[in-house]
């Protein structure tokens, strides 16, 4: 076997890569089936709020329809899937027994619009830059332990969807 002679830059250099790495996985997509997430990510709380809000980008690359069937974090009493709608310029939120996940798609949540999931009875608030341990089960896809970055409303509502495709917290 034949020996490496690296000086101590090489080497640190050699380090810093592969610890970068192993920590890339938590930072790029995630796939169970069919089902790709591209995005995961929640908003910060505001001051008093028992109740929060968390957005995933899903690709479905399948030929069959899935949906997501329910979401459990442990940061929080219980999450419910929400859609949030305007109505008489009211928004209007209510819990949804699913969300579809069409076959062939992407389904983009965003603040403000669409669909996304609702962490109930928050056990502290959620503070920029954490990361939500959040559990993820589809109808056919299995489920998906997710780790959803904790960013201002502007990061998340402001990621520019791909060229031709955009439709905010819909379907595409």
């Amino acid at each position: 076997m034949k020996r490496l002679n690296l000086s101590r830059r090489q080497t640190l250099g050699m380090t810093s890569a592969l610890l970068m790495w192993a920590a890339a996985p938590a930072a790029l997509a995630q796939r169970t089936g069919d089902i790709e997430v591209t995005r995961a990510q929640a908003l910060p709380s505001i001051p008093g709020a028992r109740n929060g809000g968390g957005f995933l980008t899903l690709v479905n690359h399948g030929k069959q329809d899935d949906k997501i069937v329910s979401a459990a974090s442990p940061v929080c009493g219980h999450v419910e899937l929400h859609t949030m709608s305007m109505e008489n310029n009211i928004m209007r939120m209510r819990e949804v027994g699913d969300i579809p996940v069409p076959a062939g798609k992407t389904l983009r949540m965003q603040p403000g619009s669409g669909y996304h999931l609702m962490f109930m009875d928050l056990k502290a608030p959620l503070k920029e830059g954490e990361r939500v341990p959040v559990t993820v089960k589809f109808a056919h896809g299995g489920q998906m332990e997710l780790q959803l970055k904790v960013e201002p409303r502007d990061k998340i509502a402001g990621d520019a969807p791909m060229p031709g495709k955009a439709m905010h917290g819909g379907m595409h």
